[in-house]
């Protein structure tokens, strides 16, 4: 614990933040990495010198910073610390405890998305996401929404689409598969839904498509809050919707094939 502590009291400097960003990004001289800080010449090599007894930074012959391969851990652990900061209030009353630990160790990756924090906005966005849809859409929820109108109502299973879904849900949400089916059509293959036996196993809602993605917590009880999310275009938080959606849909559940 203690040089976890002494890392952290590194960590604690914005200018040594700043500095270790920029290296991340480029291998500089102190020169240009002073110019990078509101600082003098004299203070950047304090923290240089800091950073570097701390065996994160290192300096190669031509007097470039790099980061070391610990330094490279410690830099990539960041971007989830700053997803936990600047959403604070958030995670305070939502618990993502349950979701597999690697997605936990991957919420960095959510760092560039938009906070929403009304149901309005939230499905708002859900049907973003159904009618700019030109591949696939995924939907993962603890319940229906809508009664089924995201599928069936959606204008999406026309047939000059080559659209197809995929929708996981509890196995109690007393689909009307007539509906659906008739919906479908000739499309027979085009909508895949996977019911979860236990409810208790969807944690986390997702609507996505191979453009942007929109994600909602569950609250401190477990349940799932659609008051508020994240949602964005951005290639890593699409990228971290995509892989927990194939983790649930992989489970060995019930699969029904529309």
């Amino acid at each position: 614990m203690e040089r976890l502590a002494e890392l952290l009291f590194i960590l604690a400097s914005m200018d040594r933040l700043t500095l270790l960003s920029e290296i991340h990004n480029m291998r500089l001289k102190s020169s240009h990495l002073t110019s990078k800080l509101s600082a003098t010449p004299q203070e950047t090599s304090k923290h240089l010198m800091c950073l570097r007894n701390a065996k994160l930074i290192e300096k190669d012959s031509e007097g470039f910073f790099g980061l070391t391969t610990f330094g490279k851990n410690v830099v990539n652990l960041v971007p989830s610390f700053v997803f936990h900061a600047q959403n604070r209030e958030y995670f305070l009353s939502h618990d993502i405890s349950s979701l597999p630990l690697e997605f936990i160790e991957r919420l960095g990756e959510m760092q560039k998305a938009e906070h929403v924090d009304n149901v309005g906005s939230v499905f708002a966005h859900l049907q973003q996401v159904v009618q700019s849809a030109e591949k696939y859409i995924w939907l993962m929820a603890d319940h229906r929404l809508g009664n089924q109108e995201y599928v069936t109502k959606s204008g999406r299973l026309d047939i000059n689409s080559m659209m197809t879904w995929r929708v996981i849900l509890p196995a109690n949400s007393n689909i009307n598969w007539a509906e659906v089916r008739k919906s479908a059509g000739i499309h027979k293959g085009r909508i895949e839904y996977r019911m979860i036996d236990d409810s208790e196993n969807i944690k986390i809602g997702i609507v996505m498509n191979e453009k942007i993605s929109e994600v909602v917590f569950p609250d401190t009880v477990g349940k799932i809050d659609f008051n508020g999310g994240f949602r964005s275009d951005n290639a890593l938080f699409h990228q971290w919707c995509k892989d927990l959606f194939i983790y649930h849909w992989t489970m060995k559940e019930r699969s029904v094939e529309i």
